[in-house]
């Protein structure tokens, strides 16, 4: 499971990544939400839902690879229905970057995937 995540980096790296991770969650809702209105096609309503579990997922950091394949996803397919190309294009590069980078130290893939300290020697408190 460990070649899913990356290192998990902390202090101001990792708050970069939160940053990140929250900025791409809200454009992501907004951009799928904001589609041209009723010619569209019931694809909309199935991209906004889409949209809003990539985006929880990518803001609590929960399996942030694959959640940020579900994004770049969510916004092709906005960028098929919506034809709205800047905006996509540049998020598609930053959920690449976040699905490479991981989620950092702050969040839920560290605290279930995280670091671990290995101490390898005997037990205290037995005597042989």
């Amino acid at each position: 499971m460990q070649r899913l995540f990356g290192t998990f980096p902390n202090r101001g790296a990792g708050l970069a990544l939160v940053i990140l991770r929250v900025t791409v969650a809200v454009v992501l809702i907004s951009g799928a939400r904001l589609c041209p209105g009723p010619g569209v096609g019931p694809g909309v309503e199935v991209l906004a839902t889409l949209a809003g579990i990539a985006a929880v997922l990518l803001m609590v950091g929960w399996y942030t690879p694959l959640a940020a394949g579900l994004a770049v996803l969510v916004s092709l397919g906005t960028l098929w229905f919506c034809h709205e190309t800047t905006v996509n294009v540049l998020i598609i590069a930053i959920l690449v970057s976040i699905s490479l980078l991981g989620a950092g130290a702050y969040s839920v893939d560290a605290r279930l995937y995280g670091r671990r300290r290995l101490v390898v020697g005997r037990p205290q408190g037995k005597a042989q």
